[in-house]
């Protein structure tokens, strides 16, 4: 596709769904899966989820497309973004009506019904901390759900924060968290490659913005530290490469656009010695064009985590 005159995150979250589904760590999602069941036989109600950063909804639909819920779920779906809770909220009815779901109104959303399973989903807009002050004890779920999130806030302070939400043993389950490394190739400069994505990921660790550049790797210990057991853990790599299916040359392009934007930023100010604006859009340029010549193969390192909460 050739290079886009605008950038929508809706799409982006949309364009990166083939992208997790290969990268997600099976085992540790069969582990989820496991504990839910176990959990489920144990209970004499719905099984519930609480997804933090739940962007357009595309974990809920995987998991249910890939059967990996047990078949009475109370499922609450939080993010910060409202237009992004109201993408959810239509993309999930047009999903489940496509595939035989009967719907119908449920407090704060719908319940879906099919072969005897039903799924009652609540979406919530709010801040994912402030949402959890606002519970402050009064509800629990089975189970937390937070894909590429924690690499975006303060991890210890978070996982206290939210591991309240957690019933006694239940599972919090933290897919796509990103560990420290981007490769974009062909690589035709490797020492000015080194020193943009090193820029790159010093943006993720200043001291104004909350989250690390490498918080997969500190997520096992911190998990710990905050009273929780590791289960389970694995690498979720993204690995994008020609010939792009489905809309991941939009992702490139979006990925490109928003380390340009990053690293330009650490350009104003002040914070990344040896690189100038110049070379920084010749390098963006080279790279939109190497996905629209379909030559582009683009990498990161993550990791997907399983924990039990005390």
């Amino acid at each position: 596709m050739s290079r886009p005159d605008a950038y929508s995150f809706e799409r982006y979250l949309a364009a990166k769904r083939t992208v997790d589904d290969r990268a997600l760590h099976r085992p540790t999602l069969d582990r989820l899966s496991a504990g839910l069941a176990e959990r489920a036989a144990e209970s004499d109600g719905p099984i519930s989820v609480l997804e933090v950063g739940a962007g357009i909804g595309t974990m809920l639909r995987r998991l249910l497309s890939w059967n990996r819920l047990p078949d009475d779920v109370a499922y609450t779906a939080v993010d910060l973004d409202p237009g992004l809770i109201d993408a959810a909220r239509e993309r999930l009815a047009d999903w489940a009506r496509e595939r035989g779901y009967r719907t119908a109104p449920a407090d704060g959303g719908f319940r879906l019904r099919r072969d005897g399973a039903t799924v009652a989903v609540e979406f919530v807009a709010a801040d994912a901390f402030d949402f959890a002050a606002r519970v402050d004890g009064d509800r629990e779920w089975d189970a937390l759900v937070a894909c590429a999130f924690l690499d975006l806030v303060d991890l210890r302070p978070a996982l206290s924060a939210l591991f309240p939400l957690v019933s006694p043993g239940g599972r919090c389950y933290f897919p796509i968290t990103f560990d420290g490394e981007t490769r974009f190739e062909p690589v035709p400069d490797p020492a000015f490659e080194r020193k943009l994505t090193d820029a790159y990921h010093a943006t993720m660790d200043a001291p104004d913005r909350p989250g690390c550049s490498e918080t997969g790797r500190k997520l096992p210990s911190a998990v710990g530290d905050c009273g929780g057991e590791v289960l389970a853990s694995g690498r979720s790599d993204w690995v994008v490469e020609p010939p792009y299916p489905a809309d991941e040359a939009y992702f490139l392009h979006h990925i490109v656009d928003t380390v340009e934007g990053a690293v330009a930023d650490a350009i104003d100010a002040g914070d990344a010695a040896g690189i100038d604006r110049g070379d920084l859009r010749a390098w963006a340029d080279d790279r939109h064009a190497a996905v629209e010549r379909g030559e582009l193969r683009y990498e990161t390192r993550q990791i997907d985590l399983l924990g039990r909460v005390p």
